[in-house]
């Protein structure tokens, strides 16, 4: 097992994904809105699936099973709460980041 290092940039209805490794880089819009006026993850199932297809497209279908994935995020934009910081680690957590830092 290997460890494989990502950034991410999320920002309302958006996510930027790299893999530091390799310099793949994923930018998108989500197509079912996941961030709301007041808060960054409002529809946390719409937030997992944005971002599990983006995961998917970054590394193709053999995942990580075998890599040990860190990310580093940087929330951009309004909201920007102590509660949205909580919820988009959630998000990478369980997408299978062992580690998360938020910024």
């Amino acid at each position: 097992m290997f460890t494989v290092h990502y950034n991410a940039t999320i920002s309302p209805d958006h996510v930027r994904l790299t893999n530091i490794a390799t310099g793949q880089t994923v930018a998108r819009a989500a197509p079912r809105p996941f961030s709301s006026q007041y808060r960054m993850i409002a529809d946390p199932e719409a937030a997992a699936l944005f971002l599990g297809n983006l995961i998917r497209e970054v590394e193709g279908r053999k995942r990580w099973l075998r890599f040990f994935p860190t990310i580093t995020v940087t929330i951009s934009g309004e909201p920007r709460t102590k509660l949205d910081q909580e919820e988009v680690k959630h998000l990478f957590v369980n997408q299978g980041f062992v580690r998360v830092r938020v910024d």
